[in-house]
């Protein structure tokens, strides 16, 4: 009983055994060498490059700061890869397969939409033939429209004894049968605006220039720079607003002892016209700081002083007055002194040109105006500030000497002190602004 027992077990254990020797021959060992093949080929060589790749990118080993390395070193990267993946996995697994581009087109939901909108029905699209019962009953009326729809009744002609003849003295056309034709007299008629009365509050539009926008409101260029403080280096943009009066003209603003026949005869126009075209009554008393519309009315120009009667004395004087500058042609301005060494150009934080020479050296004015400032000015020291007309002014700082004085008018050119080093200066030199309607511009794009 004993050795059977050991004898069935010996068997099993060899049957078992040679089971595990099979499983081991047939599942284990492909396993294995698969495994073996798959880990070194891929897992190490790939793992081999991940590290190259590393390296050769600069990161820094992500392995223990893995949220830091995806979101503040290679975020885009990683973001730019996902994007590449999808687009390609949507091109892999959509249709490759030709199909009717018309087709596909009908399945769009705008062919849908349109559809709805546009469809017919077949019913609608059978074709209508319209059928007559000849065995109907037909009215006289009816029947008499019947027999007339294919035929031409030629109207009853008109003749009238004589000849006519054309203003010209030639015949009248014809047609067949001799029918004529008579064009008929139309009155010519044109086409005008009407006189405004009020002024136009013009938003300027791109493309427009004073010019063009003078043209279409049929006024001079000047009304416009006079009335809207402008001059010939002005820059209008897209959005500016101008104030545009209903003709040629400016508009004059009452001051203290103004009278209508002052201001007419300021302006060179009638006091008829200045009444008129401001409703005023005749003998009308004006109010300080009304604006009164000058049809007509052009501003007076500066012009050069009429020549001197000399004597002996001014003779003398003459002789040891600086001379004045010649006056540059066009509308450029003057070169404001003698010589050209600029020690500042102007920047963002110097709004000017600061030329340099000896103290004593003339300072002649740019353009023709009238002094507004001969005096001191903090910085500037020594200054003198011109009001040319038209919103434009200049300034000429750290001057040693004035030759003009407060209400001068002087003329393009003219000598009006001279350089020095006045104020907040470390050198003799002159401090020269150009001001556009308040705003200081680069002077070395006025002056030449």
């Amino acid at each position: 009983m004993g050795a059977t027992f050991l004898l069935y077990a010996f068997k099993t254990v060899a049957v078992i055994w040679s089971l595990a020797a099979a499983f081991s021959v047939i599942i284990l060992k492909p396993v294995n060498y698969f495994f073996k093949f798959f880990f070194y080929k891929f897992l190490v060589k790939g793992y081999g490059i991940y590290l190259a790749f590393i390296k050769r990118m600069g990161w820094r080993d992500p392995a223990n700061e893995l949220l830091s390395f995806v979101f503040s070193q290679k975020l885009v990267h990683i973001f730019v890869f996902l994007i590449v993946l999808s687009l390609v996995f949507v091109n892999l697994s959509s249709k490759t397969r030709a199909y009717d581009l018309n087709a596909g087109a009908q399945d769009t939901i705008l062919a849908d939409l349109i559809k709805m909108d546009f469809s017919v029905d077949e019913a609608d699209e059978r074709l209508v033939i319209e059928t007559f019962d000849q065995e109907a009953d037909i009215s006289p009326v009816q029947q008499s429209y019947l027999d007339n729809l294919g035929s031409f009744q030629p109207q009853p002609k008109v003749v009238v004894d004589g000849e006519y003849e054309d203003d010209d003295g030639g015949e009248i056309p014809t047609i067949q049968d001799g029918s004529a034709i008579v064009k008929p007299e139309i009155a010519s008629t044109k086409l005008t605006k009407r006189a405004r009365k009020e002024n136009v509050d013009y938003t300027v539009k791109p493309g427009d220039t004073i010019s063009t926008i003078a043209e279409e409101f049929e006024i001079s260029v000047s009304t416009i720079l006079w009335e809207n403080d402008l001059n010939a280096y002005s820059i209008i943009r897209p959005g500016d607003k101008l104030v545009i009066l209903p003709q040629s003209g400016l508009t004059h603003k009452v001051l203290s002892g103004d009278s209508i026949g002052k201001i007419a005869q300021k302006y060179e126009v009638e006091e008829e016209t200045v009444i008129t075209s401001n409703k005023l009554a005749a003998n009308a008393k004006l109010t300080v700081g009304d604006k009164l519309f000058i049809p007509g009315g052009k501003k007076a120009a500066y012009v050069a002083s009429k020549p001197k009667t000399y004597t002996g004395f001014s003779a003398i004087k003459e002789l040891v007055t600086t001379p004045n500058a010649a006056p540059t042609a066009g509308n450029k301005m003057n070169w404001p002194t003698v010589g050209h060494r600029i020690t500042q150009y102007y920047t963002w934080k110097h709004y000017a040109v600061d030329i340099a020479n000896k103290t004593g050296t003339p300072i002649y004015a740019a353009d023709s105006g009238e002094i507004e400032v001969a005096g001191w000015g903090t910085g500037y020291g020594n200054q003198i500030l011109i009001d040319h007309g038209g919103g434009k002014k200049t300034r000429y700082g750290h001057m040693s000497k004035f030759y003009v004085k407060k209400g001068d008018k002087v003329t393009k050119g003219q000598a009006i002190g001279e350089m020095g080093s006045t104020g907040w200066s470390t050198g003799p030199h002159l401090h020269f602004e150009v001001i556009i309607n308040g705003v200081k511009q680069n002077p070395l794009n006025y002056i030449k």
